[in-house]
């Protein structure tokens, strides 16, 4: 029996499977002749070398043939048993043409076998789990649902009981906790190795993902992701879905949507649709959609397209977005957008929200709008139906404005006009203007340019006084001329004054001008 025993496992052959069995069959079975502890230790062995010869013929069935040794050496290590499990299930799921569910059953029937009688080392739930694994990589859309079966989809399943069994098919499902991670191993699996959005191996990913029923963030966040590649193949961009997942930066894909046409900036709930699906800034919606808005504002003003940006901004002012400040000054500085009152909002916000360091430069952009503003104020033609057209001007028959026309001018009714400022520019071009038609009128009535030197010989003094009488007819309290002579009306204006007990009457003769 010893040397049967060495014969068989120093044999390194694995197409020697039936010489072990003719040499097992010639050695004495238990409880014939004289028993020893030797003998009952070599009839252990024996037993021993019979399980092991059972799954050496099992890995032969499936097309996986080992030596005798090595399922001996491996029957005690928990990773080479696990090792050669899943190479036995992966072989089964990569054979052509694929194989059907009662063939799939069957293996797991047989690894059931190979744990119980001498691959202990292993849990029966890691086998299992193994074959449910398989069954999800195995590119086979009918694998996927029958793994499916064999899982608990949903964290609120319970097992179903005894009786419900079908006939063949064990009743043990695996944890929900294990059946998702398997299911989001074998979806990226699948997903990673696909070539586009039309790839099989998509619509693979896709079925293993949908068998979770309650759909977890995770699961979601597996399907938002295949969802945003055909965004991206509408927008235009050329790109591996393996290269989508490892992308770090989400808001660059969002850059070259804009870059594949220039005019995509226009389908903003698209693109912020795509900026969700993809998770751009992770779980922060608010910095997401403030991050695609301000590229959208951007392009827009590239375009000259105010419309947009305006929405835009106002969108990003009402979120309360303050990184957005630079293009909302931008928006407020645009000379080409005619709303003034819209950029000095931006401007404000902008100026509100800005580091210390932007501050001059919009300050003086604001006072530039606010004078642009208070100019085109100053120049606003008042709109005809607040124009003072209806007040008579009319004149005197010798050309001089009758009191009555100057009372309706000077008394412009309040109830036309609401803007102080409207008001008093109006007043004041209107003012300017009828006393430069005052004046022209005036000039070309007086024909002799040199008039106001003969005017002055008009005035004269009283006949019978010089100016030498006046002063000797002052009393003695000013005879030194110390004090500032005025008249009575004057005293309160001046400091110790004399008041002139004399007055200068002067005669003037008035200048008649036929009209002015």
């Amino acid at each position: 029996m010893v040397i049967a025993l060495e014969c068989i496992y120093s044999c390194k052959r694995d197409d020697q499977l039936s010489l072990c069995y003719d040499i097992l069959e010639c050695l004495p079975q238990r409880g014939y002749g004289s028993k020893t502890d030797m003998t009952s230790s070599l009839h252990d062995k024996v037993d021993e070398l019979e399980q092991i010869l059972s799954v050496s013929e099992l890995l032969e069935k499936h097309e996986l043939q080992k030596p005798v040794l090595f399922v001996k050496e491996t029957q005690n290590n928990p990773e080479e048993a696990h090792k050669l499990m899943i190479r036995l299930t992966r072989h089964t799921g990569r054979k052509q043409p694929p194989v059907n569910e009662m063939h799939w059953m069957g293996l797991l029937q047989d690894m059931l076998e190979m744990q119980q009688n001498v691959y202990t080392c292993l849990e029966p739930d890691t086998c299992y789990e193994i074959f449910a694994e398989s069954l999800l990589c195995s590119s086979q859309l009918e694998n996927i649902h029958l793994a499916g079966q064999m899982m608990h989809c949903s964290i609120w399943s319970i097992d179903p009981p005894v009786s419900a069994a079908s006939k063949g098919k064990s009743q043990y499902r695996v944890s929900y906790d294990k059946s998702l991670e398997l299911v989001l191993a074998a979806s990226r699996e699948y997903f990673n190795s696909s070539t586009s959005l039309t790839d099989t191996c998509m619509d693979l990913a896709r079925s293993c993902l949908q068998l979770i029923t309650d759909c977890p963030p995770v699961v979601q966040e597996e399907l938002d992701l295949i969802r945003a590649l055909s965004y991206l193949e509408d927008f235009g961009v050329k790109i591996l879905p393996l290269q989508v997942r490892l992308c770090t930066d989400r808001l660059s894909l969002i850059k070259e949507c804009l870059l594949q046409l220039p005019t995509n900036y226009k389908q903003s709930a698209k693109l912020l649709g795509l900026a969700n699906l993809l998770k751009v800034a992770g779980d922060d919606q608010m910095e997401r959609k403030g991050q695609v808005l301000i590229l959208l504002v951007e392009q827009a003003l590239r375009f000259q397209d105010y419309k947009s940006a305006n929405m835009h901004c106002q969108e990003l002012m009402a979120s309360g977005y303050t990184k957005s400040w630079d293009v909302c000054s931008q928006l407020g500085q645009s000379e080409g957008y005619q709303d003034t009152s819209v950029r000095q909002e931006l401007i404000a916000y902008a100026l509100t929200h800005c580091p210390p360091s932007a501050i001059e430069s919009l300050l003086a952009a604001s006072r530039t709008l606010q004078t642009e503003i208070l100019y085109h104020a100053v120049n606003y033609q008042i709109r005809p139906s607040e124009k003072v057209e209806n007040i008579s001007t009319s004149r005197s028959p010798g050309g001089i404005r009758t009191e009555s026309s100057l009372e309706v001018e000077n008394h412009m009714p309040t109830s036309q006009s609401t803007d102080l400022l409207q008001w008093t520019t109006s007043k004041t071009m209107k003012v300017l203007s009828d006393t430069t038609l005052t004046t022209k009128a005036m000039l070309h009535a007086v024909s002799d340019r040199q008039w106001w030197k003969k005017s002055l010989t008009y005035l004269r003094p009283l006949h019978g006084q010089e100016f030498g009488d006046v002063l000797k007819s002052t009393s003695g309290a000013n005879a030194a001329i110390e004090k500032q002579g005025c008249h009575p009306f004057y005293e309160s204006l001046i400091d110790n004054p004399y008041l002139a007990e004399v007055s200068f009457k002067l005669s003037f003769k008035y200048v008649k001008t036929s009209s002015f």
